[in-house]
């Protein structure tokens, strides 16, 4: 079997498994979007240890400045003009500590910072008000992004192992 055929069978196979236990599980932290958001940053990283690594990191830290340019936002008053200039300012800083190796995933901070900032505009009042609202807003994109990395080099193993044979 070649690759991408490997790859489109394990990643189908987990990828409804992964869907089916999110939805069965029903867990507001277990956001089935955001593992895949988090599955193919793994893989945009280039995979691996490396990868998952470098990807998992990245998607916290874009969560982490995501959550701190709404935590500004909504304490100084939404108005375009906040906004413009608490997001401006948020990725600034996002992209500066790409400088850092640590955190030189920027896309994949993006998709951390994305996925975070799309899960507040869109269902925020499940998770509640204020800071503590959007702490646990970033909360539940980590750990998906984190089980979706997870799942990400689970795939690759598996992959490789079927290729092999």
């Amino acid at each position: 079997m070649d690759l991408i055929t490997g790859l489109a069978v394990v990643i189908g196979i987990m990828g409804g498994i992964a869907t089916w236990a999110a939805i069965t599980i029903g867990n507001p932290y277990l956001l089935i979007w955001a593992v895949f958001v988090g599955w193919g940053s793994f893989y945009h990283c280039g995979g691996k240890e490396a990868g998952f690594k470098n990807s998992a990191l990245a998607n916290l830290w874009g969560a982490i400045c995501a959550a701190g340019a709404l935590i500004a936002l909504t304490s100084i008053g939404v108005t375009a003009l906040t906004a413009g200039i608490c997001v401006g300012v948020s990725i600034v800083v996002l992209i500066l500590a790409a400088k850092l190796p640590l955190l030189s995933a920027i896309p994949s901070a993006v998709y951390g910072y994305a996925t975070t900032a799309a899960l507040f505009l869109l269902g925020a009042a499940a998770y509640g008000e204020g800071p503590s609202g959007i702490s646990k807003v970033a909360a539940a994109v980590v750990i998906s992004l984190i089980v979706g990395n997870s799942l990400g080099y689970v795939s690759e193993k598996v992959t490789s192992a079927v290729v092999k044979s």
